[in-house]
């Protein structure tokens, strides 16, 4: 636990630092600050796990969806839709072990029934999550080739002049 040893995050967070071992047993000195992009991806994360700990403690559905929507990764590729269709099928999955859940596993097994599924992913949805991009064909790429090394040469000369 980081108990102050990394200054700039929670205490609560599971940390890595430089350590010895003497006779006193495991020291772990004081390391001080992150850099502050550091800290703010860290502190994110730590307080998406203490959601998530606080949703599985508690059994509440909604703090575990917004945990899984705040997640990073998930949220730059997922819709809100398609993580609580994830959700729900977490939940349906591994209800065995998941009994503080057992008031609203039957709730998402007849949302996922009464969805309109595709596969793992939720139909209607337009756009394609946040960080997803159009995936281009070898043909597309290769026609494209000339622009971008053209526009690469202008960027390194500083005078890129776009033709479109």
């Amino acid at each position: 636990m980081n108990r102050g040893h990394i200054t700039n995050i929670p205490d609560e967070c599971c940390i890595e630092i430089p350590g010895y071992v003497d006779r006193n047993g495991l020291q772990m000195p004081v390391a001080g600050e992150l850099p502050l992009g550091c800290a703010a991806t860290c502190s994110a994360s730590a307080n998406v796990q203490r959601m998530g700990m606080e949703a599985a403690v508690s059994g509440d559905i909604n703090l575990l969806r917004l945990a899984m929507l705040h997640d990073p990764l998930t949220g730059a590729v997922c819709e809100p839709e398609e993580i609580w269709q994830m959700t729900d099928e977490m939940l349906v999955a591994q209800a065995q072990w998941l009994p503080q859940y057992k008031d609203e596993i039957p709730r998402a097994k007849e949302r996922l029934a009464t969805a309109d599924l595709n596969g793992t992913r939720v139909k209607h949805i337009a756009t394609r999550g946040a960080a997803r991009k159009a995936i281009k064909s070898i043909e597309q790429m290769s026609t494209e080739k000339a622009e971008m090394r053209r526009m690469a040469g202008e960027t390194d000369r500083g005078n890129l002049t776009r033709t479109h």
